[in-house]
This record gives structure tokens, C-alpha cells and sequence, in this order.
């Protein structure tokens, strides 16, 4: 799993036509079924191809940097995002002509400030997406991030063969997510506005991985929420980086 999804802002139809139990599925699509592997066992393999858990788990922070566009609104600026573990992250988005957005959590409350405005707490599905996601650590701990994967099929994304997964995590949202069959990568990550809903909340796709310190991490994320697409590209990620710990102190209440 890439980490931070919904942090930034996160298409398919379920697919429900095959149930391995039923009477009226063929016994060749019951066969086709039953060769696909475990969900688990996908988000496993997704893990191994980052690097693997112990990889992972030598490094306790990071900063990212780099760019984030609006092409829809012609609107481009920096972003920096600062994660440290176990539930802390800062994301700094500097918008051209528009000034600076931040949004913070350590893991207990989330907060957000906007140009030439005092920092706020946050509240409601805004505050809990950003608590939700700040597990350094869940990208390499799929049964504590998800408490449900269903792989329903296989299909093409952006010419590539891909595994697709029903996901519930931990914190009830239901996703569809894809993982690359030969690399084990993850590719995208679709939320459902509630479950079994047809409409998606938050689209990002993940790519350009590239290895930094043992571990490959996608270096860019398209995101699309509420028709607005956003395209992040890090041009520098630093794993164990030294971070000012005040930075992720909440404004008083």
C-alpha cells in the first residue's frame, strides 16, 4: 500500500456477478475464482515489492518534497509533506498567488490553517481522514489497516494487468484498490461515498516509483476529489530525516 491517500484531498464498480458458492456460476469461472490468490496475500506481496517490513520499519520519519498542480485551474505551488512516527504528519502547500494551506495531526486531533489565518482544530470527516492515515507504519501493516480484502478480478489499468481488491479499513471506509500483477505495486486507491455505492469520494493513482534508502516509494500521485484533479510530483524524499517535533504541537482549543 502507497502511504498518504486521503491526506491530500483519496472506479470501479464492484464486481459482483461471481460468487464462488453459487449454483448458477460455471464451473470454469468457479475454477477461475478459486486460482486467484487471497486479498491478504496481494497486500502482502504489495509489501514485498516496497522493500519488505523490515525495510520499512528502519526508518522513523521523512520529509517530502516537491510540486503540486490544479491544471483545470491553471494553479501551481510547492508542497512538503512531514511524517514521523508513529501518527504525526504536517502537510505545507504553497499555492502561487493564493498563500499557505497547512494540515497537522499527531495522531490524537488534526488541525488546518490557511494564508494569514491563525491555525484551527479540526473536526467531522475532515479531521478523521487525516487521524486515520498518519500510521507511518501502514503501509506495511495491511491487516491492522484493512479489515477486509476481496480480490474480485483482474483487469487492465493504463496497460497493465492489475489485481482489483474490495478493501474495508480499519476505520470503515470501503475502497477499491489495484495492485500491478507482475510487480506487486499498488497503482490506485478509489473510496466509495458509503458501502456498496456506486460513487467515489477521492480517485489517486500512484507512480514513478523509485527506491530511496531500501524502500520504493511513488514519487507521483494524481488525485481526484469532488472533480478536482490535483497532480503531486516529489522531486526529493528523505527517509530518517530530522525533524523539529514542535511543528506537530495542535493550536490551543
Amino acid at each position: 500500500m502507497a502511504p498518504f491517500t486521503a491526506t491530500l484531498a483519496v472506479v470501479l464498480v464492484g464486481f459482483s456477478a461471481v460468487h464462488e458458492t453459487s449454483s448458477d456460476v460455471p464451473d470454469s469461472a468457479n475454477a477461475y475464482v478459486q486460482t486467484l490468490p487471497d486479498g491478504f496475500e496481494i497486500l502482502d506481496r504489495c509489501v514485498e515489492a516496497i522493500g519488505g517490513e523490515e525495510a520499512y520499519r528502519r526508518h522513523k520519519s521523512e520529509i517530502m518534497s516537491g510540486t503540486v498542480s490544479i491544471p483545470a485551474m491553471g494553479i501551481d505551488g510547492t508542497i512538503v509533506v512531514r511524517r514521523q512516527a508513529s501518527t504525526k504528519t504536517l502537510v505545507t502547500i504553497e499555492l502561487a498567488g493564493l498563500g499557505e494551506v497547512t494540515q497537522g495531526t499527531n495522531g490524537e486531533v488534526a488541525w488546518s490553517s490557511e494564508a494569514g489565518q491563525p491555525a484551527k482544530l479540526l473536526s467531522g470527516p475532515q479531521a478523521e481522514s487525516l487521524i486515520n492515515e498518519a500510521n507511518f507504519y501502514g503501509p506495511v501493516e495491511p491487516r491492522k489497516t484493512y479489515t477486509s480484502a476481496k480480490l474480485v478480478e483482474t483487469i487492465e489499468f493504463e496497460g497493465i494487468e492489475c489485481y482489483k481488491l474490495e478493501l474495508v479499513t480499519s476505520w470503515g471506509d470501503h475502497q477499491v484498490g489495484l495492485f500491478e500483477v507482475e510487480s506487486g505495486l499498488h497503482r490506485k486507491t478509489s473510496t466509495r461515498a458509503s458501502e456498496g455505492s456506486d460513487v467515489f469520494t477521492t480517485h489517486t493513482t500512484y507512480s514513478d516509483y523509485r527506491e530511496v534508502d531500501g524502500v520504493k516509494r511513488p514519487h507521483k500521485l494524481v488525485v481526484n476529489a469532488m472533480g478536482i484533479e490535483q497532480v503531486i510530483e516529489f522531486n526529493e524524499i528523505e527517509l530518517g530525516a530530522k525533524i523539529d517535533k514542535t511543528l506537530f504541537t495542535p493550536p490551543s482549543r
